[in-house]
Order: structure tokens, then sequence, then C-alpha cells
């Protein structure tokens, strides 16, 4: 249940990392063309966010775990 629960989570993150990424594009002048720069307000929020929700899936739960 962890890996599948930690894709769902990942695939969840992956919704406000676009929003995120569109606010760092905008914030950054949002420029008409592409530069190696772009990678960072751009690529980082989005895969930050699916990963985020990939290690948040991954955990396992603190309440109802008994470990045995």
């Amino acid at each position: 249940m962890g890996a599948g629960r930690a894709v769902l989570f990942a695939a969840l993150g992956a919704i406000p990392g676009v929003f995120l990424s569109v606010i760092g594009w905008s914030i950054s002048g949002s420029p008409d063309e592409w530069s190696n720069w772009m990678a960072l307000p751009c690529y980082l929020p989005f895969f930050g966010c699916i990963a985020a929700g990939f290690v948040i899936g991954w955990r396992d739960g603190g309440l109802g775990s008994t470990g045995a």
C-alpha cells in the first residue's frame, strides 16, 4: 500500500506544483524565450511538489500503525 499511496500523493502533488511553476514564471518576468536559468522557477516547484508528495505518501502513517 505504501508504493500506491506514494504514487497517488505524487500525482496529486503535481496540481499545486503547476500553479507554483506558473507563479514562478510570472514573477521571473514571463520571458518569451527559454534559457537555462528558467529551469529554477519553472521545474523546481513542479518536481519539488511531486517529490514531497511521494515522500509523504511513502512514510508510514503514525496513527493506527502498530508495528507488529
